[in-house]
Formats: C-alpha cells, structure tokens, sequence
C-alpha cells in the first residue's frame, strides 16, 4: 500500500540557505500525532539548515517505508516493530518481502497503544467481543499492535466486527455510532481524540497487569505506560502499552 497513491502535501519548509537539497518527509494521517510532529521537524530542518523538506500526509508506517523503498520519500515516520517487520520481510511484509535498504535517523519517542470508546461499559479488551472494533488504516503500524493485544485475551480478529480506518475516521465513526471503539497508536495526547473529547465523553479501555505480562512474554517490545486523565478530561486515568 505505497504513500504514492495516498499522499498529498500538506506544506513545504524552506531552509535560511541556498544550494541545499530538497526531501520528502512521509508523516502519517491528519489527526494523528506524525501529522503534526512532521510539520513541527520539517520546519526546524528548514530553519537550520538549506534543506527543504516537504511534508506529506500519508497512510502511516508500513506505506511510508515502502515508499522510501521507491524513493517516492526520502525521510519518514516509522514504528520501530514495522521497521522490524519490513526487515525480517514478516507480517505486514510477508507477501512482497523484505525491505532492508533504509536506515534510522533517529529514535524519537514512544507510542501508546489506546484503545478508545465513547461507551463506558466498554472497560477491557474482553467487552470488545462481537463489537465493531477499528484496527488501524491499512498501511499502518495499528493493526498488528491490534491483533498482538487481542492475543493477549485469548482473542483473533474474528472475534470482532474489525473495520479498517485512520485515526480520523475512527473518531468520525465513534461520533456517528458506526464503531463501539478503535486502537489508536500515537504519541498521547493524539489530535483525533481530543477533538473527539470537545464534544463526546471519551473513554479509554484498561489493560490489567496480567494481561499486559502476557503480552510482553510474546512481545517484549511493549512496555507499561500509564496515561493520566487529564490528557483527554477523562475522569479516570488508564494503564496503556508503549509501543516502541
């Protein structure tokens, strides 16, 4: 699923000096986190140096780094698991393999697997059973973030009604009632939930700690993290997964 098709420019940043070279910077969906750090980057870039850097929306880190691959970018945001992924040519990269011509600028924060809803008895990835669930855009890191969580509860993507949608999407569905939750896997606080908090009561669903053992066992690049209820006005605080 390369960005090429799925792209647009959202703004361009022009370095202090002349003569300098020109790179297109993939971000990620319009509500999400990458959207809005990638245009805070590609301005510090400009302004410290002679690059211009172009930042573009795109359909997040598995379309970005396919489309590093075809040089239709030249920088990208990345989950380091996708990154894996695409190197071992696993998962999202099974059927069209290996990727391992890229390299790594820099690390530059964890993500919180959140899991969102506007029902407040929706409270563990249990009461998510035969719900209408987003998983992520396709392209994204979310799905399997998504899927390895689901594991951890002894649960598959049959168990719910999974749709596929970015973080804008999902909280337009959350809004109209076409989803009873979605994964969103961001930098908290992410832009799609706290426009969705402005006008609906937010909820985020809890891990407990013997699930999220569970999960680390399988997949150690998780960590605990802990998002405090203020981040989105929410009146409890909830115990959320680092994705690395």
């Amino acid at each position: 699923n390369s960005s090429s098709s799925n792209t647009q420019a959202v703004g361009t940043v022009t370095g202090g000096k002349e003569g300098g070279t020109s790179l297109k910077f993939t971000t990620g969906g319009d509500q999400g986190t990458y959207y809005g750090f990638g245009g805070v980057v590609a301005q510090k870039v400009g302004d410290a140096t002679s690059t211009t850097v172009t930042a573009i929306v795109s359909g997040g880190s598995q379309a970005n780094i396919e489309a590093m691959e075809v040089n239709d970018a030249q920088l990208g945001f990345v989950q380091s698991d996708v990154m894996a992924y695409a190197y071992q040519g696993i998962r999202n990269f099974e059927e069209t393999g290996a990727i391992t011509d890229f390299s790594t600028v820099a690390a530059l924060y964890m993500e919180q697997v959140q899991i969102v809803t506007l029902d407040p008895d929706i409270k563990t990835v249990s009461d998510l059973k035969g719900k209408n669930v987003s998983i992520g855009a396709p392209g994204s890191g979310v799905y399997y973030n998504a899927i390895d969580v689901l594991a951890a509860y002894d649960m598959t993507e049959s168990d719910i009604n999974a749709t596929l949608e970015d973080f804008g999407t999902s909280a337009e569905s959350l809004q109209d009632g076409k989803i009873d939750a979605a994964f969103v896997v961001a930098g908290a606080p992410t832009t799609a939930i706290t426009s969705l908090a402005t006008s609906k009561d937010v909820y985020l669903v809890n891990l407990d700690e013997e699930h999220i053992s569970k999960l680390q066992e399988s997949s150690p690049y998780y960590s605990l993290a802990t998002i405090p209820a203020e981040t989105y006005n929410i009146d409890r605080k909830s115990t959320r997964l680092n994705s690395s």
